[in-house]
Order: C-alpha cells, then sequence, then structure tokens
C-alpha cells in the first residue's frame, strides 16, 4: 500500500505521475484516474502520457486544426511556434477564418484591388477572377495597369499628348493633355466631326461637309470647299472670280489704307516705350498658376527659350496682364514651336515683345490668357511623379530642362556693386537682386545691405531668407570647411552655454544634439534686453561636388518641419553662395508643401521663380535632378522609423509585413551596364556567384594587388552612420582572391574583419596559429592570439611587404547560424555578437570588413542592424526600413526575404528589451534618476530648447 503517495503520484515509492482531471486523486496503485478522465494534455488509463504531435486537449481527443506546422500546444491547442496558422485561418486555435478582405498565413495579408475586398482567403486571388477594382489586373489584382491602359483590368487606352503617362485607375493625363484626335478627362474619346488636333481642339475650316481627319485635319474624305486649298483645306484660294475684279480691287484699296494707318500708330507706341520703360525691373504679375505670385524674368541671357509673350501694361504703377491677346504685336504659337531670342541680359524688355497701354481694370486673368501654358506641359500630377522621374532620367531629360532656365545676372543688383559692399559679397559674381534684396537695419555706421534675398513659394512672397523680427528657424546645408576650402564662418557659439557676442547681439547655445545626418542646435538670441530662441539645423551629409544621399535629406527636411516654432516669420537657408544647396532645400520644401496642397509639382516652374529672386538658383543639372528624387521620396516612402522609447509597444507582424512589400516596391532596378567590371573575363573566376555582382559606381577600387591581380575584387562600400567610417562586404575570398582580400582590409585602413561563417581551412584567410604565416604578393599576415574569443576576437597583424608598419586586426567569427538557414539560429546570439563588435568599432571609429559566403545573403543581415544600432543611438530611433534602403541601392540581394527582414526587427526587440530589464532593476532606476537631475540641472534656464530637442527632434 502507498497511503502516503498525493493525489497526482502512485505506484512503489509515489514515482509516478497521474494528471486526472481537475486534479482528482488517482488510484495510489495503478493509477488509475476516475472514468478514465484526463487533464489537458494527458491520455492513457493512469492520464501519464503527453499527448501525440497533433492533439490536444482532455484526454489529447482534440486534433490541431490548420497549425502551419500540424504542430500545437497540448494543453490549449494554440499552434507552435508563435500560434502560426495556415493560409486562410487565424486566431489562437487558428479555428477562425479569414475575414474579409485577408488571407494567407494567420489572415496577414491584405487583399489588392479585389472588388469588394472579397478574395480567396489561402492564395489572395479574388472570388470572381477578373473582378479587380480600376486601375489593376491580375489573378490577385496586385498588378498595376502600365500606361496606356487603365480602368476595369486595364482594358482601356489613354491618348494622352506625345505618349506621356495617365493614372492607371481613372486614365487622366499627367499633362491634362490629349494627343490628336482624342478629347475628353481620360483622352478616349475621338474627335466629333468638324474638330481635329491636340484634345481637338482645332476647327475644320474649309473641308467640304467639315469632316477632316481627327489627327491631321487633312480633308482627305471629301476635299475642299469652293474658295479653300490645302491638305487642310485652310487656306484660301487667291485667285479671285472675273466678275469680282473690280470688288476686290477696292477691297484690296481699303485694306492697304488700313495697314498703313496701324503701321503709324504702332511707330509712335514704340518710340513712346523706348522713352519711358525702365530697363532691368520684372514684371510681378499677382497671380501665378494657383494663385501664385510670381516675378517674370524677361532677360534669358542671349539663350532661346520656349515661352510666351507677356505684355507689360502700366496703371498708376500697377502691373497687370488683363487683355493679353488684345495686345500682343506678334501671333505666337506656345509651347515647341514658340522660341524668343531677343530678350537681354541685364533684364530689359525687349522692344518687339511688349509696349505700354492702359487698361481700365488692372484684375490679373493671366490664368485665362495663352502665357498660362509657360510651364504647363512641366505640371506633373504627385501620383505620376515617379514613373516621369524616371523617364526624365532615361531621356536625358533633366539636362535639357536645365538648360533653359534663365543664367546669370538679369536684374539690377547696383546696391551689391556698390564698393562698400562689394567685401559682403563671398563671391565676386553672386550678388542680391535690388528688388528682392533683404534690407537691413543700419546701426554702427553699417549699410543696410546683405548678399541675402526674399524668395517667394506658391503662397506668400516672403516665404524664406530673411526678416529682421520673426526668424526663428535656420537651415545650414553646408560644412564649414570642405576639402581645403572655408565654406562659412562659424556664426553661433564654440559649444554649450558659452557667450559670443557679435556687435549689439549676444548669444548663447544652449542645446547642442549631433544626430547621423544632421546638427541641431537651440540659440538663445538676445539683443536691448529681447531674447529669443533660434533653432539652428545644420545639415552635415552634403559631399562636396556632389549632391546627399536623398533619404538623408528628405529625412532632415522632416526633422526641420516638424519642429514646432513659436514665431509666424520665414525660415533661414543658406549654404556658401546661398543658391545651389540652398534652391534644392527651398524647391524641396515650396513644392512639396505645394503638391499636398493641389497634387501637382512644376519643378521647372518653381526654378524659374526662385531665379526671379535670387540668380543661379539650383545650380546644377545634378541638383535639378535631385529635386525630383527627393520629392519622390516625399510623396512616396512614409516615415517608418519608430521612437526608440516606442519600438517594442508598437511592433505589429502586418505592419512590418506592408513595409516589407514597400521596400520590395522601391527596390532599385539597376541596368545591366552597371555591373561591367565583375562580368569581365579575367574577373569572372573572382565571383563566388555569378549573380551576385558589384555595382561598378560602388565598387572599392583596389590599389595594393599583387602582380597577378587588378583592382577589382567582389565588394560594396556602404557609407557608416558614423563619421569618415565604411562598411565593406564581401564574400568568402577564394583561393585565387586571399591577395585580393587583405589589399581591400590594407587599402582602406579597416581593422577589424567580421566573418560570418565557419572559417574555411581549405581557403587561409587567416593564420590557424600563433606559429604559422600567410604570404602573398606584397602582405604578410600573421596570427597574435591561439584562441578565438567571442570576447576579445582573433588578434592579427597585417604587414605590406615594403613597409615596416604593422597594422592590429581584430577578426571576429560567428558560428550559430545553420548552413542553408537563411536567418541565425537565435537573436539573443546575433545580438551579444554585435555589440562586442560595436563597441570595438565605435571606439576606433574607422572601417570594417564584413564577410559571408556570398557577400550577400548573411551579410545583409548583419550590416542592417549595424546600422540601425548606429543610428540608434545617434537619433533615438528605430528605422529598419531606410537603413535596409540604404544597403539596397548598393547592393540589391540584400534582405532578400522577408524571413531576414523580420529577423531584423526581432533583434532589435532583442537588444531593447534588455534595456527595458536594466531600466526597471534598482541600479537602472537609480541611474535614471541620477541622470535626469543632471540633466535638470544643466538645462534649468534653457527648458524650451529642451524641449524641443528631446522631444521634438529625435
Amino acid at each position: 500500500m502507498n497511503l502516503g503517495c498525493s493525489a497526482s503520484t502512485y505506484g512503489k515509492n509515489c514515482q509516478f505521475e497521474c494528471h486526472c482531471l481537475n486534479g482528482i486523486t488517482c488510484n495510489n496503485v495503478n493509477g488509475q484516474c476516475p472514468r478514465g478522465l484526463c487533464d489537458p494534455g494527458w491520455k492513457s488509463n493512469t492520464c501519464s502520457q503527453s499527448c501525440s504531435t497533433g492533439k490536444f486537449g482532455n484526454n489529447c481527443l482534440q486534433t490541431c486544426s490548420n497549425c502551419l506546422t500540424d504542430k500545437c500546444n497540448p494543453l490549449n491547442g494554440i499552434c507552435v511556434p508563435n500560434g502560426i496558422c495556415e493560409s486562410g485561418w487565424r486566431g489562437p486555435g487558428c479555428n477562425l477564418t479569414c475575414g474579409i478582405g485577408y488571407y494567407g498565413i494567420n489572415c496577414s495579408m491584405v487583399c489588392s484591388h479585389c472588388i469588394n475586398e472579397t478574395c480567396d482567403p489561402l492564395r489572395g486571388i479574388c472570388k470572381n477572377v477578373g473582378s479587380c477594382n480600376a486601375g489593376y489586373q491580375g489573378l490577385k489584382c496586385n498588378e498595376a495597369c502600365t500606361s496606356p491602359l487603365f480602368g476595369n483590368n486595364c482594358k482601356q487606352t489613354c491618348h494622352c499628348v506625345n505618349g506621356t503617362l495617365c493614372n492607371n485607375v481613372n486614365g487622366v493625363c499627367e499633362l491634362e493633355s490629349c494627343d490628336r484626335g482624342f478629347m475628353g478627362t481620360s483622352c478616349v474619346q475621338s474627335c466629333s466631326s468638324g474638330q481635329f488636333g491636340y484634345n481637338c481642339g482645332e476647327i475644320c475650316t474649309g473641308c467640304l461637309d467639315e469632316d477632316c481627319e481627327p489627327i491631321s485635319g487633312n480633308c482627305t474624305k471629301n476635299g475642299c470647299r469652293n474658295g479653300y486649298t490645302g491638305y487642310r483645306c485652310h487656306l484660301r484660294d487667291t485667285f479671285p472670280l472675273k466678275h469680282d475684279k473690280g470688288k476686290s480691287t477696292i477691297i484690296g484699296g481699303i485694306i492697304g489704307a488700313i495697314l498703313a494707318v496701324i503701321a503709324i500708330i504702332l511707330v509712335g507706341i514704340f518710340i513712346y516705350r523706348k522713352r519711358t520703360i525702365s530697363p532691368g525691373k520684372p514684371i510681378r504679375s499677382t497671380q501665378f498658376s494657383n494663385d501664385v505670385k510670381e516675378m517674370f524674368n524677361t532677360g534669358y541671357s542671349n539663350e532661346t527659350f520656349e515661352t510666351p509673350q507677356y505684355a507689360q501694361v502700366e496703371k498708376e504703377n500697377q502691373m497687370s496682364f488683363k487683355g493679353l491677346d488684345d495686345y500682343r504685336e506678334d501671333s505666337v504659337e506656345l509651347g515647341n514651336k514658340s522660341k524668343i531670342n531677343n530678350m537681354h541680359a541685364n533684364g530689359t524688355i525687349s522692344d518687339n515683345l511688349y509696349r505700354n497701354t492702359e487698361l481700365e481694370d488692372t484684375a490679373n486673368v493671366y490664368s485665362n490668357t495663352e502665357a498660362n501654358n509657360a510651364f504647363s506641359e512641366y505640371n506633373i500630377a504627385v501620383g505620376n511623379l515617379p514613373s516621369i522621374a524616371n523617364i526624365k532620367r532615361k531621356n536625358n531629360a533633366f539636362k535639357k530642362e536645365y538648360s533653359m532656365l534663365p543664367k546669370g545676372s538679369n536684374f539690377k543688383h547696383s546696391e551689391g556693386e556698390r564698393e562698400e559692399n562689394r567685401q559682403k559679397n563671398r563671391f565676386l559674381t553672386t550678388f542680391a537682386y535690388d528688388h528682392s534684396r533683404v534690407t537691413l537695419e543700419i546701426y554702427d555706421n553699417s549699410t543696410d545691405y546683405i548678399n541675402a534675398n526674399y524668395i517667394k513659394n506658391y503662397s506668400k512672397d516672403k516665404a524664406y531668407i530673411a526678416t529682421q523680427e520673426n526668424v526663428d528657424t535656420i537651415v545650414m546645408v553646408t560644412k564649414l570647411m570642405e576639402g581645403e576650402k572655408k565654406k562659412c564662418e562659424q556664426y553661433w557659439p564654440e559649444s554649450t552655454y558659452k557667450q559670443l557676442v557679435i556687435g549689439k547681439f549676444t548669444l548663447k547655445m544652449l542645446v547642442e544634439k549631433e544626430n547621423t545626418v544632421y546638427t541641431y542646435r537651440c540659440i538663445q538670441l538676445s539683443c536691448e534686453n529681447t531674447n529669443r530662441t533660434v533653432h539652428h539645423f545644420h545639415f552635415t551629409k552634403w559631399p562636396d561636388h556632389d549632391v546627399p544621399d536623398k533619404t538623408d535629406l528628405i529625412n532632415f527636411y522632416r526633422k526641420v518641419k516638424s519642429t514646432p516654432t513659436n514665431l509666424s516669420g520665414p525660415m533661414v537657408v543658406h549654404c556658401s553662395a546661398g543658391i545651389g544647396r540652398t534652391g534644392t532645400f527651398l524647391a524641396l520644401d515650396a513644392l512639396y508643401e505645394h503638391g499636398k496642397t493641389t497634387g501637382f509639382v512644376n519643378i521647372m516652374e518653381y526654378t524659374h521663380m526662385m531665379r526671379q529672386d535670387r540668380m543661379n538658383m539650383i545650380q546644377t543639372v545634378e541638383q535639378y535632378a535631385t529635386v525630383y528624387d527627393v520629392l519622390v521620396e516625399a510623396f512616396t516612402v512614409p516615415q517608418y522609423a519608430i521612437p526608440r522609447q516606442d519600438f517594442l509597444n508598437m511592433l505589429d507582424s502586418r505592419l512590418i509585413e506592408r513595409e516589407y512589400q514597400k521596400l520590395q516596391d522601391l527596390k532599385p532596378v539597376t541596368e545591366a551596364n552597371k555591373f561591367q567590371a565583375g562580368k569581365r573575363k579575367e574577373n569572372v573566376p573572382k565571383n563566388a556567384v555569378q549573380n551576385i555582382l558589384p555595382h561598378d559606381d560602388y565598387r572599392p577600387y583596389l590599389m595594393s594587388y599583387g602582380r597577378s591581380s587588378n583592382d577589382y575584387i567582389n565588394a560594396v562600400k556602404i557609407p557608416s552612420f558614423t563619421e569618415g567610417s565604411n562598411i565593406f562586404v564581401t564574400q568568402y575570398p577564394l583561393l585565387n582572391t586571399i591577395g585580393d582580400f587583405w589589399s581591400l582590409v590594407y587599402d582602406n585602413n579597416c581593422r577589424t574583419i567580421v566573418i560570418l561563417e565557419e572559417i574555411n581551412e581549405d581557403v587561409p584567410v587567416i593564420p590557424s596559429d600563433t606559429d604559422h604565416k600567410i604570404s602573398n604578393d606584397n602582405f604578410i599576415i600573421s596570427r597574435n592570439s591561439q584562441n578565438v574569443s567571442l570576447q576579445d576576437g582573433v588578434k592579427v597583424s597585417l604587414r605590406h611587404k615594403n613597409k615596416k608598419e604593422e597594422r592590429p586586426i581584430t577578426v571576429f567569427v560567428y558560428n550559430d547560424w545553420e548552413d542553408n538557414n537563411p536567418i541565425p539560429n537565435s537573436t539573443k546570439t546575433m545580438v551579444d555578437f554585435l555589440e562586442i563588435v560595436s563597441r570595438t568599432t565605435r571606439a576606433d571609429h574607422e572601417s570594417i570588413v564584413v564577410i559571408c559566403r556570398d557577400g550577400c545573403t548573411r551579410s545583409g543581415i548583419f550590416v542592417t542592424l549595424k546600422l540601425v544600432l548606429e543610428k540608434m543611438e545617434t537619433d533615438d530611433e528605430v528605422d529598419i526600413f531606410q537603413v535596409s534602403r540604404r544597403i539596397q541601392t548598393r547592393r540589391p540581394q540584400f534582405l532578400s526575404i522577408i524571413e531576414q527582414y523580420e529577423f531584423c526587427y526581432s533583434a532589435v526587440k532583442e537588444l531593447l528589451s534588455r534595456e527595458s530589464v536594466f531600466q526597471e532593476s534598482s541600479i537602472g532606476k537609480q541611474f535614471l534618476k541620477r541622470t535626469a537631475k543632471d540633466v535638470l540641472r544643466n538645462y534649468h534656464f534653457g527648458a524650451h530648447c529642451l524641449i524641443q530637442s528631446y522631444y521634438s527632434i529625435p
């Protein structure tokens, strides 16, 4: 007898367990449960056997339903691992079908564009094949129509002017203009009888029965009516009938007399105008394309431009375009057929284009005249901006557009050329226009001149640059020094809480915070007992003689715009000359705000507008193209960055999946001719795989290669967020590329090597022990430490044979990664490894080399996490999306499957969870409390800036 056994044990010495339902006592001898009822997860007479795979519940009588792995928790039936259900199912027990509009594993995918959002819950195929919403096609309705196709199932065809794109949903043309022979909002309707040409805007004048060919207007069907000739029957027959001879003579005489009188009047107007027009002043309209105030430049500096003619009219010093067509001296066809050559470089209005006249009504009706077509062909719907920018880049259209803009000095700038003001100009050829210059308050015998102009946007005449009363935001887009050249004088204090006195102004820097692409400063400006807080945003990633990374610039722009300010004044933007980088940033801001309001942008138009206020705004064609790129980024790529402190509470598998899909949509498509080096005959044997090659623009060029090699290695260079350092990603060396590998390390002064594979003993990358060395054409590598330690790595020395210097290098090897597995075995070990490597590289700020078998699959995950960690430490935000885009630009094959992208999120979660545990510990709380006291003590009189910096500016 086992009288002493507890309710859940039985047998000799009570050594066996029973699991009777609800803890009921089993027979203490044989373990049988009353009525054979077991607790969930157990079965058999003694309830001592756990459920077999696929079973759960009381007595294991229930079957796991719809689990992806056919495994579930034996107690409650929840699928393992992580509750993942088969396609079409959801819920803890995977027993709920997908709701309307969802499909796939865990019902986590959204039906694309099926009518009524109904699709097959397994594969996402629309319930009724071919029942897609307008603008999409395919079994899943996830393929957007390709222009010129649009509408339901992409069966309609738009006919936009010159083959430009139309909206895939409604067919509206991007330029809102139809090709010859078509009309309507979608340009699908053929011209009515008697009409032809673009938008069917021309009338068949002399065709018999008024019926002409709708595209050309030729009267090919029935010929011309009496009295008309020509292909289009639009010319009057000049051979008069005999019986009309006398009448024709009389009419001819009358017409001749009228023409003579008109000629005399025109000569008089011409002479009067020559005496009254003051040169060099731009015509200012009161409306410009969506009620925009604009200055029209009339001096194009010996260039030929396609532009309309404008009439200059005066009434009590007010300008207007009323009645433009009535006063035009020459008939000009707008668009590509009109060219104006005779515009003076100094802004003087050409005599044969303008004349003075008085109008009773000075209200502007510019938008009702032909002049509003000046830039209409460059108007782009925001939705079409990505495809248009891509087409323009392929067709070299940016260069053509940029060449048409007015260059040099086009308006008076006499104040800047005065002797006492010349020293205020950084460049002797860049002056502030008189009509738009900022006028300073005069003190201490100074002048009112500064080389600065007000720049308009689409809603304000003085939207940017400077004003004396209300400025509280400064954007600086140059470094103080770039290379050997001084670009700007420092006009703020050296460090926090140091003062700088300039004349009657006292500046005190309350906050300075460095971010990955910019530095934020909060400055207190004092003058005569009046204090003002100024926010200074200093973009630090604009390379000299180049354009910045578009994601860096747009992220910086978003930080500037998201910072609340107290004053209503314009933003001050400056670089070195105040025209190139400044113009690029202003165009981004003005066009983005305008595009959000109207749905259209016109880069050509706004660049022209800026150049009416300041010469040469947007200085290069590369900067002009960058405006397109950053606008595409602003309109199409959401802000995916998550504040560091919110990350653990914002993880959502569906959001990650959508984010990854967006990443795939934006993945760069690179032309085949960008991989020429890797495809050369002599370099093919150097590639581990032939479909992962380095982009020619991003590959490092070897300099210390041996006699039997060249400058090629299958590697890409990825800029780090740490100033001056890079990450070189390369394949695991082959026997014939070991020398190239060490040349890469040596040439770029890399002091850390990360190997994400087991070390291959057949390919001696590093010596096997301290007694051996590796020698090739140029280098000798020796080993300084025997054992591989995760904490310390392997210490090796690298020496060039022609030099005495030995460079210490640390090699870290990560082994917790199974073959053929696209992700590491554990987020924990990867985070441990990442933190160790980061501590080493953070100390020396030097470049590192990352190796995996193909230079892609494993390296992509490590490099993403390395950069995410760098950015997070500086910016206090997690931005896996933008980091992934950054590296895919250099090697598109990085993060090629969603599981790798999800692993990055899981790894960051692991890292931040550790921080959270530390903060909740007693030591962590003491540390945070002490830190908070320090912050309050140091910033008590800069509280406003503190709030701005730590809450508004991550």
